[in-house]
């Protein structure tokens, strides 16, 4: 009983915990984008995961596909359509190439529909398979896991991370003792659970035309950019209306009504604690 009402009774700290994070976030940013950036001229290969991209755009020549597309999509009165070369490079180094295709309707606020299609060096777009829905999930996949790792790694060895440090914050057991790795890795990937999930949205449109399509992919994405014009959108607008459900759940609930500790936390057996710099210098001398 005392314990569950001393654990009710732990604060917040949420204004700390948001600036720590957002601390951590950008250091985590600036050192994965400097070693992108070595690894990108060193290994050609590698990801670029933390690069931003440049992309330039182009009129398209008349081609066979643009024919086809004017054929499929017509234009209805008072319509127009813009059809280009996109090229996307990191620094310099072109990445890949994409067929984009623009209806313009008419009207004093006139709205526009794209198709995209990444294209080979003929010209020819590439077919939907399932290696570019797993590129797809790794792409977003991935530094979510890396900054969830490297997190771990910091809280495991100095039980804080630069972020939380600078707003005296301490992350430990529900003992008081300090997480281990494994502990501290399940803590950081339960606390990005969200972002976890949103990572999976981005490749649902390319998931759903290979469940639902009809294997032609100018069709597929001509019914897609209809409203309710095919399952793959409906399953679009469905998930962009609850995806931010997890993240109100999962982050501004708990704090809204606080039990004491996060649901992360909870299901880790962990709690956040403030811990001045100068307790931290000294706690070893203490323990002792």
């Amino acid at each position: 009983m005392n314990t569950t009402v001393a654990g009710t009774n732990l604060p917040r700290f949420f204004w700390r915990r948001l600036a720590a994070f957002v601390v951590d976030s950008l250091l985590f940013c600036v050192v994965a984008v400097a070693i992108s950036i070595v690894l990108m001229f060193v290994l050609p290969w590698a990801p670029r995961f933390f690069m931003s991209a440049t992309t330039i755009c182009e009129p398209a020549a008349p081609s066979a596909f643009a024919q086809r597309i004017d054929r499929e999509w017509p234009l209805a009165p008072g319509q127009s359509r813009e059809n280009q070369i996109c090229t996307t490079s990191f620094w310099g180094v072109p990445d890949s190439r994409s067929f984009v295709s623009t209806l313009i309707d008419a009207g004093d606020m006139p709205t526009q529909r794209s198709i995209r299609f990444e294209i080979d060096e003929a010209g020819n777009p590439l077919e939907l398979e399932a290696m570019q829905v797993g590129h797809a999930v790794l792409s977003e996949l991935a530094p979510i896991l890396l900054f969830c790792l490297s997190g771990a790694a910091l809280i495991a060895r100095f039980g804080t991370t630069p972020g939380k440090r600078l707003f005296a914050l301490r992350v430990v057991q529900d003992n008081g003792e300090p997480l281990p790795f494994a502990k501290a890795a399940k803590r950081e990937v339960l606390r990005m659970l969200p972002t976890i999930l949103a990572a999976f949205s981005a490749p649902l449109l390319l998931l759903s035309l290979a469940i639902f399509g009809t294997g032609d992919i100018l069709r597929d994405a001509i019914d897609a950019v209809t409203i309710f014009g095919a399952p793959a959108h409906v399953i679009l607008l469905v998930g962009g209306l609850l995806s931010p459900l997890p993240a109100i759940v999962w982050w501004v609930w708990p704090f809204m009504r606080w039990r004491g500790r996060t649901i992360y936390d909870r299901l880790t057996g962990c709690r956040v604690i403030h811990s001045p710099r100068s307790r931290m210098a000294h706690s070893a001398p203490t323990a002792a």
